[in-house]
């Protein structure tokens, strides 16, 4: 195995949940064939699902493009399970032809597609069990010899957090009629979804160490929340709540109360004592959402206890002090409301020690398909699908040329109403975006956020692969970089890959045919 030091596998593992979530188990083994293949002659993966007499075995997840069946059953005869006695421990056979001139095997037609008939060595490493039936991973290559002990130990280090991901979908598996399992991200794997929000997680990372006040900037469904959800993931405080607070949603005068607490009796109908948002996210985060539209006098308070640390309740004397972390956030233009005086220019200053700009969705279009996706395998489990529908590529077109005014929020509202209309419709089973126009609007064109050539529209038949797409992207950065492949502001930082994955992905482009 080639050197892997940069390779982390906590990194990888968060990788692999996001593409699992967001598009299934074959999409999460494409991008973890690609991570490997610089440093082990891998050629296919696929994920199986052995009972425990080893009689059959399904086939769950492959990377070959080629059909397959998807199940083989022995029906009394010899099992169709490589060594089966051995599948609960790791496995490397370097040479695969003294298992290829089976007679039971090769007399069976559904048989001949075994991957172990066409490779010429094998890694199989067990991930866990079910019911006494294994979950097992095959690494296979055409290269006799082709993996050892220290690949085995790798991959496994590799997969172990990303085997957790599968245990609890997995342990009390259906065999038939399984729903689509449901889409619950954490606020970073929210960012890593998207490739157009890399730069915003660059700068979550960053800051999230540090207690700076974070000033949160963007148009309304922009993603604001997931940002201070990444930030508080990303932090020391993690183990300690947070607290979200809607600052435009709590009336002006009741929100001294909501954030600082109240004694008994400080005003009508305050029966007993009670602690405000700021004690209680006491030694966490407390996220202050729509920042500017809180009131002028509730703007000097909070400034006092940003400056002392100190907070005292509504018509109390008593002073506590509190250890908070503080994320803001706003869609509008605060430095435009503190020129007209209706917010605070030392309270924005305060508040701005660190800010993040969100991109719209209308710059970063290429969120858009893995959006659209991710938000399709969420709904069809909350309306028990039992199946995923398709997403025909002219109905994607149609999303690329809406302004989305409303942003992420938007779009998912778009693709829900697309599922309820094929739920309760008789349809095709495909997809249909109705997207609804806004007054005063106009079509956007092909943009990104970065300054990139925009992509040319084109025919449904003629659109780029997503690994075209991808090319384009790492030659631009190329460009961007001057050629500079490793170190500061090179194409393996900005792109965040290894560079022998960077090599090898310029290789295979370098001998495609012109």
């Amino acid at each position: 195995m080639k050197n892997n030091s940069l390779l982390k596998p906590e990194t990888v593992a968060l990788s692999l949940r996001v593409m699992y979530r967001m598009g299934g188990l074959r999409n999460a083994l494409v991008y973890l064939l690609d991570i490997i293949k610089p440093m082990m002659p891998v050629a296919r993966i696929n994920t199986i699902f052995a009972y425990s007499d080893a009689s059959t075995v399904i086939s769950v997840a492959d990377t070959s493009t080629v059909s397959v069946s998807n199940k083989y059953s022995s029906g009394g005869r010899s099992r169709p399970l490589l060594l089966s006695g051995r599948a609960g421990e790791t496995l490397i056979i370097g040479d695969l032809s003294p298992y290829q001139n089976d007679p039971g095997v090769l007399s069976e037609p559904s048989w001949r597609d075994m991957p172990y008939l066409h490779f010429r060595s094998l890694l199989r490493l067990p991930l866990f069990s079910s019911r006494g039936n294994t979950f097992l991973i095959n690494f296979w290559s055409d290269e006799k010899d082709g993996f050892n002990s220290g690949d085995a130990a790798f991959l496994r280090e590799l997969l172990d957090p990303f085997v957790d991901e599968l245990r609890g979908n997995f342990l009390d598996i259906a065999l038939e009629g399984a729903r689509p399992s449901p889409q619950t991200l954490s606020g970073m794997e929210k960012l890593a979804l998207c490739p157009g929000m890399m730069k915003v997680r660059q700068l979550v990372e960053s800051v999230a160490r540090c207690d700076s006040t974070v000033l949160i900037l963007g148009e309304t469904g922009v993603g604001k929340e997931s940002v201070a959800e990444a930030l508080h993931q990303c932090s020391s405080r993690r183990e300690r709540p947070v607290i979200k607070v809607n600052c435009g949603a709590i009336p002006g005068d009741l929100i001294d109360s909501e954030l600082f607490g109240h004694e008994k009796g400080a005003f009508t109908g305050a029966s007993a004592s009670r602690p405000g948002y700021f004690e209680m996210a006491d030694g966490g985060t407390l996220f202050l959402d729509e920042i500017g539209e809180m009131s002028p006098e509730s703007q000097v308070r909070l400034l006092r206890v940003l400056d002392s640390g100190v907070v005292r309740r509504v018509g109390g004397v008593r002073e506590f002090r509190v250890d908070v972390r503080i994320i803001a956030a706003t869609h509008e233009d605060l430095p435009d409301k503190v020129m007209d005086g209706r917010f605070r220019l030392d309270l924005w200053y305060r508040l701005s020690v660190f800010p993040i700009r969100i991109p719209p969705l209308r710059e970063r279009i290429g969120d858009i398909p893995v959006l659209v996706r991710h938000f399709v395998r969420s709904k069809a489990h909350k309306l028990g699908l039992a199946t995923l529908p398709d997403i025909p590529e002219e109905e994607l077109l149609k999303l690329f040329h809406h302004s989305w005014p409303g942003n992420v929020r938007e779009l998912e509202h778009v693709v829900e109403r697309a599922m309820i209309t094929r739920h309760v419709g008789a349809d095709d089973g495909r997809l249909h975006f109705d997207v609804m126009p806004v007054p005063g609007s106009a079509s956007v064109p092909f943009t990104t956020g970065d300054g990139l050539p925009a992509l040319h529209l084109r025919r449904p038949e003629e659109w780029p692969t997503l690994r075209e797409v991808e090319d384009r992207y790492i030659r631009e950065v190329l460009k961007h970089c001057g050629g500079k492949l490793t170190g500061a502001n090179s194409a393996t930082s900005i792109l965040d890959i290894h560079y022998s994955t960077l090599r090898s992905r310029l290789r295979a482009e370098e001998e495609q045919p012109s």
